[in-house]
C-alpha cells in the first residue's frame, strides 16, 4: 500500500522496482529521430542520386537510340527500292546585287532521266522569281513533262524558305515562282556575300513524247505474246515464260501466288510507258536502246525487275561508251550500287581540283559509301 500523493514505484518484470528517468527517455527519443532523420535524408539523397543518373542514362540512351533510328532511316532510304522518278538540284548564284529588272540568272544544267534541267532566277518589279527550267534533249517533236516540285532558299541549315507546287512543261521550258520573295528581302535575308543558294527538289509525275524510235513492237503484232502488261495507258503484249525467265520479279508476278497469275492481263502502276519500252527491248536483246537518255529509266526500272541482263548491259555503257559526266555517273552508283564500277569512277578522279567540283555538284545525291570512297580518295590527292 501506498501513501496518498506519493507516486507509486513501477516494478520491473522479474527485477527490482524502479523510478523512471524522463530526461533520459526525452534525450534517447531525441537521439533516436535525429538518427531517423539522418536516415531518410540519406535515403533521399541516395534516391534522388540514383534518379539523376536513370536521367542521364535515359538521356544517354534516348540520344543513343534517336542516332540509331536516324542512321537506321539513312539506310532505309538508301535501300529502299522505288519507281518514283526523282532528283535535287543544288545551285549558288553570284553578284546578285548587279542583277538589274528583267535580268535573268541560269544555273548549270544537269541531265536527269533524258533531260537536262537547271534553276532560273530572275529580277522582276523588285521581285525574285525562282524558276525550274527545262531544255528538252533528243529528236522528240512533241513532248511534255508533269512534275511536282518544291523551290527553296536557305541560308545555312537552320533559315530556309519553301514554295511547292505543280509543274506542267507543255509548250513552256521554265515554270515556277513569279514573286518567290521581294527583292527586298531577298537582300536582307537570303543574300550571303553577294550569293543567293536555291535547292529545287522535283518529282516527275509524267513524261510524254520519247527520244527515240521503237526497236521492237510490243503491240497486238507481237508474235508469241501470251500476256498484257498494261502501262501508262499503253498495251505491251509480252511472253510470260521470257520475263519470268529474266526477272525474279515477273517470275513471282507470273507464276507466284498472285492473282496476276491466273490472269491474262494486268497493270503495272507507277511505270513511264518510254522507260518500259526501253526496258523490255533490252530484255529482249536489243542493246542500242541503251543510251544517255533513256540509261536512268532503264536503270529505275531494273532496280525493281532486276534482269541480270539488263543490268550488265547498262554496267557496259557506262564503262565503255557513256559521255555522261563523272559526277552523273556517280549518282549513279550511288542509287543502284555497283562496287566495280564506283571503283572505276573514282580511279578517273586524279585531281584536287576534279574531286572538288565533283563533291560540290553531287554532295546531296551520293551515299554513304559513295561517300566514304570520296573521302578515302582526297587523301591520295595532292
Amino acid at each position: 500500500m501506498s501513501q496518498e500523493g506519493v507516486p507509486v514505484k513501477r516494478r520491473r518484470e522479474n527485477g527490482p522496482d524502479e523510478q523512471p528517468d524522463l530526461r533520459e527517455l526525452v534525450k534517447k527519443n531525441i537521439s533516436a529521430t535525429q538518427e531517423i532523420k539522418t536516415m531518410v535524408n540519406n535515403q533521399e539523397k541516395n534516391i534522388l542520386e540514383t534518379i539523376e543518373k536513370l536521367e542521364d542514362q535515359r538521356e544517354n540512351t534516348g540520344w543513343l537510340i534517336r542516332e540509331l533510328v536516324k542512321i537506321g532511316a539513312q539506310i532505309n532510304a538508301e535501300n529502299k527500292k522505288s519507281l518514283d522518278k526523282k532528283f535535287v538540284l543544288n545551285e549558288i548564284f553570284c553578284d546578285m546585287l548587279t542583277m538589274k529588272d528583267g535580268d535573268y540568272r541560269y544555273g548549270k544544267c544537269y541531265e536527269h532521266f533524258g533531260q537536262t534541267w537547271r534553276i532560273v532566277v530572275k529580277r522582276q518589279d523588285n521581285y525574285l522569281g525562282v524558276y525550274m527550267g527545262i531544255n528538252k534533249l533528243g529528236n522528240t517533236e512533241k513532248w511534255s513533262a508533269e512534275t511536282f516540285h518544291s523551290l527553296e532558299l536557305s541560308v545555312g541549315r537552320v533559315c530556309r524558305d519553301t514554295i511547292r507546287q505543280e509543274g506542267n512543261f507543255d509548250g513552256y521550258n521554265m515554270y515556277g515562282a513569279l514573286k518567290f520573295c521581294t527583292w527586298q528581302e531577298m537582300q536582307n535575308r537570303w543574300l550571303v556575300d553577294g550569293k543567293l543558294t536555291v535547292k529545287a527538289e522535283v518529282h516527275i509525275r509524267k513524261l510524254a513524247g520519247s527520244v527515240k524510235p521503237k526497236l521492237i513492237d510490243f503491240d497486238a503484232s507481237a508474235k508469241f505474246s501470251d500476256y498484257i502488261l498494261e502501262v501508262g495507258g499503253q498495251k505491251f503484249h509480252v511472253l510470260k515464260q521470257l520475263l519470268a525467265m529474266r526477272s525474279p520479279y515477273f517470275e513471282a508476278l507470273f507464276y507466284g501466288n498472285f492473282t496476276e497469275s491466273t490472269k491474262d492481263a494486268t497493270e503495272l502502276k507507277n511505270v513511264d510507258p518510254n522507260d518500259f519500252q526501253n526496258f523490255l527491248e533490252v530484255l529482249h536483246g536489243e542493246y542500242k536502246a541503251i543510251d544517255d537518255y533513256t540509261l536512268e529509266g532503264i536503270m529505275l526500272l531494273n532496280d525493281v525487275y532486276d534482269a541480270k541482263t539488263v543490268a550488265e548491259r547498262c554496267q557496259e555503257f557506262l564503262m565503255e561508251k557513256s559521255q555522261l559526266s563523272l559526277v552523273k555517273k556517280l549518282k549513279l552508283v550511288s542509287k543502284y550500287k555497283n562496287d566495280e564500277l564506283k571503283e572505276k569512277l573514282l580511279s578517273e578522279i586524279k585531281t584536287l581540283e576534279k574531286y572538288k567540283s565533283i563533291v560540290a555538284d553531287g554532295v546531296d545525291d551520293f551515299s554513304l559509301d559513295v561517300a566514304q570512297a570520296l573521302l578515302k580518295k582526297s587523301l591520295t590527292l595532292q
